[in-house]
């Protein structure tokens, strides 16, 4: 039997899928973009979760689908908005020279001044400060989601709930039919004429005379 060579460096290819660039792409999302995926997931599948629960009326299952589409919505956009924020902040930041030395000497700890130079080139020319500033970045957007949770994600989230709902209230209103309000007719009395005169004191006198 005869077994073919393979070249440590050959790259694995199954059914023409290059796997070594799908895990390449794959390795390049940073945080707000897996944010962006995963809200972009929950926006789609817990209202739809929760328009199919049986165990509840209509009407609940309506309100329960707009509130998690609002806390989806909300919960992403501040996501996107806060890690993408602290990433780029830090991708300036790593453009001072003296910030770039600094991080260098400390990712090249113990090592030769000539292997400190390759860390400099490489968080400069070779897209080291985009990788440091997205782990960086992420620690950094961590910490500040917990003050935003409760500033921005919260009341945001019950304002949107409630316009929705009220929207969901309005269209139900309008296509409820309308009852139209009849008034109960009232049966009037006819007036009565009287067929002989009244006895007065003029027809009296005329009856006399």
């Amino acid at each position: 039997m005869k077994v073919s060579s393979v070249s440590p460096n050959t790259q694995p290819n199954f059914g023409g899928l290059n796997m070594q660039k799908m895990l390449t792409r794959a390795a390049n999302i940073n945080s707000w973009q897996q944010r962006a995926a995963l809200g972009a997931a929950a926006m789609t599948m817990q209202p739809l979760i929760d328009l199919t629960n049986k165990d509840v009326d209509k009407e609940t299952r309506k309100i329960s689908a707009n509130r998690s589409f609002a806390k989806g919505l909300v919960g992403t956009a501040t996501g996107i908005v806060v890690r993408g924020g602290c990433m780029k902040g830090l991708e300036k930041l790593f453009e001072n020279e003296t910030i770039t030395d600094s991080l260098a000497r400390l990712t090249a700890k113990g090592t030769s001044e000539e292997a400190i130079e390759k860390s400099k080139d490489f968080i400069k020319n070779h897209g080291g400060a985009q990788k440091y500033a997205s782990v960086i970045g992420t620690i950094v957007a961590i910490g500040v989601m917990l003050f935003t949770n409760f500033l921005i994600d919260a009341p945001v989230t019950n304002w949107l709930t409630n316009k929705m709902n009220k929207k969901y209230e309005g269209e139900k209103t309008d296509k409820t039919p309308s009852i139209p309000q009849t008034q109960p007719k009232v049966q009037l009395p006819e007036p009565k004429i009287m067929q002989n005169p009244v006895n007065t004191p003029q027809n009296n006198l005329k009856g006399g005379v």
